[in-house]
């Protein structure tokens, strides 16, 4: 498990080739490996039109397509044992960069379909050093796209410098390796909900509507994962496979697809998703130029079809209707009402998921006299405290950002993210300032004092390089920075972490590590969360993290996209085994809404603070056995304001009048806005018998102030510091 961490602030181009699953060979024990092939040694590369030339020239020879299929198994196959629902295959070879990612793949068989002659898929034997050049010429080509942004780094540190004329080519690379950020079997649902006011358009002009493509799609990927299982457990079972046999575990019969769809729905959805293995694709000429294998990556070899990539096959159906029916200028303002209302729909039922519907509103208008609308606001949560301003955007990249036009990109990630985040941020300021919230029902929404707010800006569409960009891009001065999720990556977080206690940490933490720690993949985030929550050390300034960090996040995932019900993973709190506090959490975290800020604010202490907290009510509890003391108390400060724990022996108005009054006391002389009580009686077998909020702007009071006087002399209470690792505690 790698973590770099450096304890000055350095900035570096993230380079990602991280993949998706092809294909899964299920197995009910662990196979062996082979071993990650050396890696290939490196020259100053060449002009990128010279080197496309020669990746055309190779995809294009005799035996092409097969020697592609070898490719295929070597990269895109995973193993998986479906007992444990767990990827077998070691960490240094599942998340080798040396591996071609989708992009890589799809440019070569872009150019093969290029050729006029059919050599390049009917000889079965071709070049046998074909991916040995392969990997080569794409890594000349990586290394090429790396020293075009060389002017934006500093030679003697190889930091980013400031040059804000050529992000666009330091965005190519981010986005062109990029991390995917959809799972296959998301796809399915997405697109189903995406689509589904569209089926009178796409009956009329495409032949079939959306639920025939997904079935058709949803057989397609099924069989030749179950082909290519059955070659995966011969190949364990030691028999050899030639390129051209391989390449047969990767087709299709179109007979097959007429006969269990009917010709014409077949038909027509070849004709959308297939392009033909000979004569085709022939404006492609630019490696981020419009390539049509992408678009239609299913390849016609006549009688059948080959399958170079099943999950650009679920990705394009996501994706290419919606940019059929915007090239009919009469239906376009129709398909992209029906694009922002799906994703306003998904952000809205997925944010119900975890923190029920009375808490989720969507369509809220902003408004500081029930007529003028300062605001909207797509998704808004509300949980005690904490709102969640959601902004949902449905914008993509475009080529012309995808091939390293700065002009381009910065208007792409205005749109995408730059406004939601503003307008975000807008909502937020008017509320603060006192504004009405008036849902799309016409129900007013009200919020506790002193709400902490989150601003998401959520997409329909991935946004590649998104991570890496955002640190370059984004405007945001001393506002709280957002957290930027594409609809994938947030129905994955609700999965993993599907409480309310557990997502609002989590958006937390996103939000506070958002300049201080890097890494290509939102994954890589939330696995390292799951298995040690995300935070910075102490002692470091910046931290990167690497692409080993997801395995927890794609093994849950990933046997998802084959159907199996596998655990969710757990997450270090929920992990933490400790006398007192575990409890304490267990039963906070399922309490009254309004007291979640003191929840989040105990998560945000590391193990040493609570093994502390635990250790001081351990003996506030045995005081109070021994000496029969009607209250103990101690208090803390948290990120927030402060919590005070008192432990009596009986709980009546006294006692919580009591722990009100010293909590009160607390809030006061550390000039907090915020401060908890928590009374845990003796007499009861729970750790919550009374809670109290305090939140109210702090401000100078001369009975407040005499009142702390007087509570100090009643509970003769003190300060004072106390050391907890490295961290000190008042």
């Amino acid at each position: 498990m790698a973590v770099v961490a450096w304890n000055a602030a350095v900035l570096a181009a993230i380079v990602s080739r991280r993949l998706f699953p092809y294909a899964i060979h299920m197995s009910e024990t662990q196979a062996p490996i082979d071993e990650e092939e050396p890696p290939q040694e490196r020259f100053e590369p060449r002009a990128a039109d010279a080197i496309f030339k020669d990746l055309r020239e190779l995809a294009q020879s005799p035996g092409a397509l097969h020697q592609l299929s070898a490719i295929i198994y070597r990269d895109w196959a995973i193993t998986i044992d479906v007992v444990e629902g767990k990827i077998v295959d070691e960490p240094e070879v599942r998340w080798s960069t040396s591996k071609l990612n989708k992009n890589e793949l799809m440019l070569l068989t872009g150019l093969m379909v290029q050729s006029d002659s059919v050599r390049t898929y009917t000889e079965a034997q071709g070049d046998r050093s074909f991916a040995e050049t392969a990997d080569k010429l794409l890594g000349e080509f990586h290394d090429r796209v790396l020293v075009d942004i060389a002017p934006s780094l500093d030679p003697e540190t190889g930091a980013l410098i400031d040059r804000p004329e050529s992000i666009g080519l330091v965005g190519r690379e981010a986005i062109y390796y990029g991390a995917e950020s959809f799972y296959l079997h998301q796809f399915h649902g997405f697109t189903r909900e995406r689509y589904r006011n569209d089926a009178l358009w796409l009956l009329k002009n495409a032949g079939l509507s959306i639920r025939p493509m997904l079935e058709i799609t949803d057989f397609i990927v099924d069989r030749i994962n179950a082909q290519m299982t059955a070659v995966g457990q011969m190949r364990m079972e030691g028999k050899e496979f030639s390129e051209s046999e391989l390449t047969n575990s990767l087709l299709i019969d179109k007979k097959e697809l007429s006969k269990k769809f009917g010709a014409a729905k077949a038909e027509a959805f070849i004709a959308k998703f297939a392009t033909p293995v000979i004569g085709a694709n022939k404006d492609f000429s630019d490696p981020f130029g419009i390539n049509a294998v992408a678009i239609a990556p299913l390849i016609d070899l006549g009688s059948c079809l080959f399958v170079p990539s099943q999950y650009r096959l679920v990705e394009a159906l996501y994706e290419s209707p919606f940019y059929w029916m915007m090239a009919d200028k009469a239906y376009a303002n129709e398909v992209a009402k029906h694009r922002g209302e799906f994703l306003e729909r998904s952000a809205a039922k997925i944010m119900r998921g975890v923190f029920g519907s009375e808490n989720v509103h969507e369509n809220v208008i902003v408004t500081s006299d029930g007529r003028t609308t300062l605001g909207e606001i797509d998704v808004l949560v509300v949980y005690g405290d904490f709102v969640i301003v959601c902004q949902a955007k449905s914008k993509r990249v475009t080529l012309k950002a995808r091939a390293g036009d700065t002009n381009a990109l910065k208007k792409d990630f205005d749109g995408a993210i730059q406004d939601p985040y503003r307008q975000a941020l807008s909502c937020i300021e008017h509320i603060q300032a006192g504004a009405m919230c008036i849902t799309g029902a016409g129900e007013k929404l009200s919020f506790q004092s002193l709400p902490r707010f989150f601003p998401l800006v959520v997409l329909s569409d991935p946004f590649p390089g998104t991570t890496f960009l955002s640190g370059r891009l984004l405007e945001r001065g001393d506002n709280i920075a957002p957290v930027i999720w594409d609809i994938g990556v947030l129905d994955c977080v609700a999965r993993i972490l599907p409480t309310p206690i557990e997502m609002i940490f989590y958006l937390k933490s996103r939000s506070d590590i958002f300049d201080k720690i890097w890494s290509d993949s939102e994954y890589n985030f939330l696995g390292y969360h799951i298995q040690t929550k995300l935070a910075l050390d102490p002692e470091a300034d910046w931290m990167l993290l690497e692409r080993d960090f997801a395995s927890v996040v794609d093994d849950f995932m990933i046997a998802a996209d084959i159907g199996i019900d596998a655990t969710r993973p757990v997450g270090v709190l929920e992990r933490m085994k400790m006398p007192v506090v575990s409890e304490l959490l267990a039963e906070l975290k399922n309490a009254d809404p309004r007291i979640a800020s003191v929840v989040i604010d105990l998560y945000d202490f590391s193990s040493a603070a609570l093994e502390d907290i635990s250790s001081n009510i351990k003996a506030l509890r045995s005081e109070i056995a021994l000496t029969g003391k009607a209250i103990k108390a101690f208090s803390i400060p948290t990120g927030t304001g402060g919590l005070t724990y008192a432990v009596v022996s009986r709980f009546d108005p006294a006692s919580a009048n009591a722990a009100e009054a010293i909590a009160a006391k607390h809030k006061y002389d550390t000039k907090s806005d915020r401060w908890y009580a928590i009374v845990d009686a003796l007499e009861t077998d729970g750790p919550i018998d009374g809670l109290l909020i305090l939140a109210s702007p702090w401000k100078e009071s001369e009975t407040e102030a005499k009142a702390s006087e007087e509570v100090q002399r009643l509970f003769k209470s003190r300060r004072e510091i106390v050391t907890v690792g490295k961290a000190r505690k008042r």
